[in-house]
């Protein structure tokens, strides 16, 4: 059974967006006006609208990819003021890089400064807010669940998880016979399917999760299509974790549910664009990073011996075999006497260049080429190696599945996930590749090159007591 409802953007981002574009346009209105009066603010804006869009654009762009739309920041009590903080920070330094340094346009430091306080504290007291109205069921679905199994249990474990998730739980609708009056993990059993329509029109139902088995199938469509149509909106355990968590739950999923996101996947339109875009990008990320890939190369030969590049061979798009092309990190012939193996956090192999190397992903600066080549894209699932492939395989359901698209320099499961392997992180990060593939569009790939920026910045982590099998 396959009840989704797609990559979406909620009603809470949206709120959100249209506050901060409120925030940044108030903010830098407000600085002109107050730092010189209402009519010289009114001449100062006309003068110099060209900077004043362009730092509004870049307030909202970073914004956008350093997570401030992020359904965690939202609900998170604690911590709330770092990111806007990080961001707006952010954004000062690349305005001042753009347009004082190179473009000559420019805003009066006093006016910039004011504005980007008054956008912090803006930024960060609609969140505030609206985390305090979503507390009060403001932008909640009312929701019921139907079913009452193992996956409805899923269910009502993931919406308590994710208390502040939009949904307003009314209660549970049983398939067979669960009489009304019994609970299921706190949540009451209203009656049988046959009452549906009844409590939908009771409390007002928007949206109805679908957890249940196949045998009931036929009754549940009869049932829910007439809903459907009326406006509500139907969706199972996968969509509900796809939409929460941005992954794909390896352990609900079957080929029918894989063939139904082929049928509605839009990689094969996209393919073409992807690759116009592979080809610019990595041109000019050639030229632009060719003092850094110099120096880098430099500083590699002098600290140990061995050449400066790496090849390794990888599977690549339907398994087939290619060379990937890295800067050196570890030392010469690593792996002499142990083969093919995964690389721990803190592995005595890695060269102290090489450690410095890689937090920065600047060892990935050669796979450029392999993308010029057609052998990568820029956006895709990390290229295992063929060893690896066929052990992982055997362990985790669907694991080729991230062979149906070219492999990326970074990915979804690389900013959601980063620098993580072993079998359990293996399989966590499948399911992040499992959701690109699904929701494959060039929104989603720039937003991913964005937020690896990002990602860069802040430092690559692993995590305890896993293993990377990065070399």
């Amino acid at each position: 059974m396959y009840f989704g409802s797609g990559h979406r953007i909620s009603t809470q981002r949206i709120v959100l967006l249209v506050a901060d574009i409120i925030c940044i346009a108030g903010s830098m209105f407000a600085a002109a006006m107050i730092r010189l009066s209402i009519p010289g603010g009114w001449v100062y804006i006309q003068q110099h609208l060209p900077s004043l869009l362009g730092s509004f654009g870049i307030f909202l762009l970073v914004f956008y990819a350093g997570g401030m739309y992020e359904r965690q920041l939202i609900t998170r009590k604690e911590g709330s003021f770092q990111l806007p903080l990080i961001v707006v920070t952010i954004s000062l330094v690349i305005i001042v890089v753009l347009f004082y340094a190179r473009f000559r346009l420019h805003i009066g430091r006093g006016i910039l400064a004011s504005a980007a306080i008054m956008i912090l504290f803006g930024s960060w007291f609609s969140r505030r807010v609206l985390r305090v109205a979503l507390g009060y069921g403001v932008f909640s679905q009312n929701t019921l669940v139907l079913g009452t199994g193992s996956e409805a249990m899923d269910v009502l474990d993931l919406l308590k998880k994710e208390e502040q998730s939009g949904y307003r739980l009314f209660g549970v609708v049983g398939a067979t016979g669960e009489r009304s009056g019994d609970f299921l993990k706190g949540i009451p059993v209203l009656g049988h399917i046959d009452q549906l329509r009844d409590f939908v029109a009771a409390y007002s139902i928007e949206n109805i999760i679908v957890a249940t088995s196949l045998s009931e199938e036929h009754s549940l469509l009869q049932a829910l299509r007439p809903l459907r149509y009326s406006g509500i909106e139907i969706m199972d355990y996968v969509a509900l974790h796809e939409e929460l968590a941005q992954e794909i739950p390896i352990d609900h999923i079957d080929d029918e549910w894989l063939m139904n996101a082929a049928m509605n996947s839009s990689r094969i339109h996209i393919r073409q664009i992807k690759r116009i875009m592979d080809i610019a990008v990595s041109v000019v990320g050639l030229l632009l990073l060719s003092v850094i890939s110099l120096l880098a190369a430099i500083s590699v030969k002098f600290s140990s011996k061995g050449p400066v590049l790496y090849r390794q061979v990888r599977s690549g798009l339907d398994g087939r075999a290619y060379t990937l092309w890295k800067l050196r990190t570890m030392t010469a012939d690593a792996e002499a006497a142990t083969g093919a193996v995964w690389s721990g956090a803190n592995d005595h192999r890695v060269t102290g260049v090489g450690r410095f190397l890689r937090k920065w992903r600047i060892d990935e600066i050669p796979q450029l080429v392999n993308v010029l080549r057609g052998e990568m894209s820029l956006v895709g699932p990390r290229p295992e190696r063929p060893e690896f492939v066929e052990q992982l395989s055997e362990m985790i359901p669907y694991y080729k599945e991230r062979l149906l698209v070219p492999p990326g320099i970074t990915g979804w499961a690389q900013v959601k996930f980063p620098y993580v392997a072993g079998i359990e992180g293996s399989l966590r990060k499948l399911q992040y590749d499992l959701y690109y593939i699904k929701n494959m569009s060039l929104a989603l790939d720039v937003l991913i090159l964005i937020r690896t920026f990002k990602t860069i910045i802040v430092g690559l982590k692993y995590d305890e007591g896993v293993q990377v099998h990065e070399y």
